[in-house]
């Protein structure tokens, strides 16, 4: 499988204003700048599409483990906090935080958990980044996220 990406950057580093586009077609001339947003355009950085690359595989690869268990899931949402520091004048991503929530009907925690350690190690994207990942799991009943 390949994927790929085109990002132009016109103008200087700090005024500038970059844009993104994938070959799938769903990101299209997706504005972004170094922090979250520049001026009053809602715009992405580079940093929160790798949170979001990081989320959405974790979630698929915990999905993907817990259905190996034997596990039926309802859903699994990822959050996915990443953390990008200033050190002796460079930028480092320096870790991750992920926030797993599965709903699901057999409550068995403890498949769940080897599941989802399963699949941290086994994500490419996180696997390939280098950096502390930690990971935090929540069950939910189906039908308690439905009232809630």
């Amino acid at each position: 499988m390949i994927r790929s990406a085109v990002a132009t950057w016109k103008g200087g580093p700090g005024a500038g204003e970059g844009s993104v586009s994938t070959s799938s077609g769903v990101i299209s001339n997706a504005l972004y700048s170094f922090g979250s947003s520049t001026g009053n355009e809602p715009c992405t950085s580079p940093t929160e599409m790798l949170a979001a690359a990081v989320a959405s595989c974790m979630s698929l690869m915990v999905t993907q483990e817990m259905a190996k268990a034997g596990l039926k899931q309802e859903y699994v949402t990822t959050e996915s906090v990443l953390t990008l520091e200033e050190q002796k004048g460079r930028w480092e991503i320096t870790g991750i935080a992920l926030n797993v929530t599965a709903g699901i009907h057999d409550m068995d925690a403890e498949k769940l958990r080897r599941a989802s350690m399963s699949a941290k190690h086994k994500c490419p994207i996180s696997r390939a980044l280098n950096i502390p990942v930690k990971m935090t799991l929540n069950l939910q009943s189906p039908v308690h996220a439905e009232a809630a």
